[in-house]
């Protein structure tokens, strides 16, 4: 195995392991390699309508047909994993290098083919170079002589269409390379050398891959969970049962808790009922002050609000004629809008008390009232539908990677911080790059962007697609009356605004607006000058503009749209023209931050970093500039911090994969830990409170 940075590390001896953790082999029916000869030992066994079981009392067996003998060795399955397993350690005939988090792994295909369904089928229908639609795995190119790249051409004067405000015909995306040296990278699609495993931690991969190899896995509650994620992508189901029935094994009075979540988040129903059982013995023992405030607490002891329900209907029940006339009360801490609607008919409203106590009665009907418009909820939000947590996560929506087909991502990424890496939570209904999310009421709307690159901007879209992370659930919305990328879009009391941007006519000057109550699309006052690729932000009911694309040249321009009047004003210019870059609202103040600039044909990265003060109208440069050149990253504010992930620097030629944060009151840059799935730019951010328990990612 060797690391990110080409290093050798050595794997730690059996014996030291089994130290560490819970050491489980598999020595009578081990999966893959082991377990396949194994089931030819027992075929060959096979004479005259017996089977020979148990134990070998010689070291080999004969069967006899005619003239002809056949002599089996039961030591040849684990000396032929024996060996495999040394020259795994001594990466001797490794054909495939698997990377996990930046973590390289060189194995054979024999033998991950031979265990995982996954990779059996990636290497028996030699899937075309791309990004995969499925989350799982992205393949790199394979080297080649980079090309020499034609010289980047400044955009062309705006063509003027009838009955059209004024639009530029763009010639490429502002500051996303027309080519780079990915896009001259070319192999066969046989020929799958490496691949970038996404979703999967390197701990986990690591495990799974020993048990390949040793059909020994090692395992401990810290590692377990990793383990099971890289099993099911990966589809080992060996590997599945392995840590399942770790768990059950390990369930206590002091672990249950974390082994329930665990059990939660991988839908591993026999362990949830085995955890429960000690969480429902403590809970029938509590009085009536510790059930109020366990069902307030934050996080909540349990993965769902209809286990929440129950737990209290079995608290009820326990002593029913003393409890049971404080269920109004109990129920009142329930937040019935987060049980799905279908549950709610079948699991709660076949409760007794449910449907003759008026209170209960009204709780249940608020509820259900909720899930039948469901293009109102995110104006609907109460305490009934707020999920309980108050911890806002990173969001990273979609993004194009390097690559010949340039074909955008449809993924949806969280920061688990605590583990420090990027998970991922769900799939976008289609691809999507250079588009805007906005968070309203923790909805996520997606909107616009282009589903295919196209340096003139025909596969721009119109879509608009709300996410609910209540329920992992997609709708589709009214579209945008424009096709658009690289725009911006806000929201701003009701409405959500759409600014400017790109399409196959060229750039945009107009402005729409969406009424998040009528679910209806207008148009108000147009930018006074078409513009792409620019920057916004809102600031004390108004919403800044700056910077971007009009007529070919990069600008400096900062413009300010009054919602109330319906107007725009041109206000002080910043002192760097750039393009692609983020404007981000802290403390009363707006930072500009990345993006790119032309000099001549070259695009150069923007360092410095710029503070607007909107009360003096004053742009300021910062001391700290950047910490490396960002042109499209995704932009978002959480806590104390501005956030910036993904994009791509030209200095370095580059798509980044990492994420860097600025704190104003400090004046710092630091880098997370951790990379998302696979380089992007052009993706977007956004911050939303997840639920506790995660199980999206199966």
């Amino acid at each position: 195995m060797s690391t990110s940075d080409g290093k050798k590390s050595k794997w730690f001896p059996q014996g030291y392991t089994q130290k560490m953790g819970w050491h489980f082999s598999q020595h009578s029916q081990r999966g893959g390699l082991l377990g396949h000869s194994r089931r030819r030992l027992n075929q060959n066994l096979q004479h005259d309508g017996q089977q020979v079981g148990g134990g070998f009392k010689a070291r080999g067996a004969m069967s006899r047909s005619g003239d002809r003998t056949s002599t089996f060795d039961p030591s040849h399955s684990d000396n032929l994993l024996h060996g495999l397993n040394l020259l795994w350690r001594k990466q001797l005939f490794c054909d495939v290098t698997l990377t996990a988090q930046g973590q390289q792994f060189h194995c054979h295909k024999a033998v991950l083919a031979s265990c995982s369904q996954y990779f059996r089928s990636l290497f028996s229908s030699h899937p075309p170079l791309g990004p995969p639609q499925d989350g799982l795995g992205a393949l790199k190119d394979q080297p080649q002589p980079p090309q020499p790249q034609p010289p980047l051409q400044p955009l062309q004067p705006p063509q003027q269409a009838p009955q059209q405000p004024p639009q530029q015909p763009p010639q490429e995306e502002p500051g996303t390379p027309a080519s780079s040296p990915d896009d001259k990278l070319l192999a066969s699609p046989r020929a799958i050398n490496n691949l970038v495993l996404q979703g999967c931690s390197s701990i986990g991969l690591r495990l799974v891959l020993e048990y390949l190899y040793t059909a020994n896995v090692t395992l401990s509650l810290d590692t377990v969970e990793e383990v099971l994620s890289v099993s099911k992508i990966l589809h080992i189901p060996q590997v599945t049962k392995l840590c399942v029935q770790f768990l059950n094994d390990q369930i206590s009075v002091q672990n249950y808790k974390q082994v329930c979540k665990i059990a939660a988040l991988h839908g591993l129903e026999e362990t949830k009922k085995l955890a429960n059982k000690y969480l429902v013995e403590d809970v029938l023992l509590l009085n009536l002050e510790e059930m109020r405030a366990l069902l307030d607490s934050l996080p909540p002891p349990v993965e769902s609000e209809l286990a929440l329900f129950q737990m209290s209907v079995l608290w009820l029940e326990h002593d029913r004629e003393t409890r049971m006339q404080h269920a109004p009360d109990l129920m009142k801490r329930l937040r019935f809008a987060l049980i799905p609607a279908p549950e709610l008919v079948e699991r709660v409203q076949s409760v007794d008390f449910m449907r003759t106590d008026p209170v209960c009665q009204k709780l249940l009907l608020d509820a259900m009232n909720y899930h039948l418009m469901p293009f109102r909820q995110h104006c609907r939000q109460s305490q009934a539908s707020r999920i309980r947590s108050n911890k806002k996560m990173l969001l990273l929506v979609g993004g194009l990677p390097p690559g010949p087909d340039r074909l955008p991502s449809n993924l949806v990424q969280y920061y688990d911080d605590e583990k420090k890496t990027w998970k991922i939570l769900t799939i976008m209904p289609y691809n999507s790059a250079h588009h805007c999310v906005v968070e309203v009421e923790n909805f996520l709307f997606v909107l616009g962007g282009e589903d295919q690159w196209n340096p003139n901007g025909k596969h721009s879209t119109n879509f608009v697609s709300r996410y609910d992370p209540r329920f992992n659930s997609w709708i589709q919305l009214p579209p945008m009356q424009e096709r658009r990328a690289s725009f911006y879009a806000c929201r701003l009391e009701k409405h959500l605004y759409v600014i400017g941007g790109r399409n196959e006519t060229g750039y945009l000057s107009s402005v729409e607006r969406y009424n998040l109550e009528s679910n209806e699309w207008h148009y108000v006052s147009s930018l006074p000058q078409p513009l792409a690729a620019h920057a916004g932000a809102v600031h004390s009911g108004k919403i800044y503009i700056s910077g971007g694309v009009h007529n070919g040249e990069y600008v400096p321009w900062l413009y300010c749209y009054d919602p109330v009047m319906d107007v725009w004003a041109r206000k002080q210019d910043m002192n760097t023209k750039r393009a692609i870059h983020t404007l981000a609202v802290m403390n009363d103040r707006l930072y500009a931050i990345g993006g790119n600039h032309l000099k001549g044909f070259s695009h150069l990265d923007v360092m410095l970093v710029e503070c607007y003060d909107p009360k003096g109208d004053q742009w300021n440069i910062l001391q700290t500039p950047i910490l490396e050149g960002r042109s499209g990253p995704g932009c978002a504010v959480l806590d104390d911090s501005i956030y910036l992930v993904g994009g791509y620097s030209w200095s370095m030629g580059a798509y980044k994969s990492s994420t860097i944060c600025y704190c104003p009151e400090k004046g710092t840059w630091t880098e997370l830990e951790g990379d998302v799935a696979e380089p992007l730019a052009g993706p977007a951010c956004a911050t939303v409170i997840l639920p506790t328990c995660v199980p999206y990612n199966k």
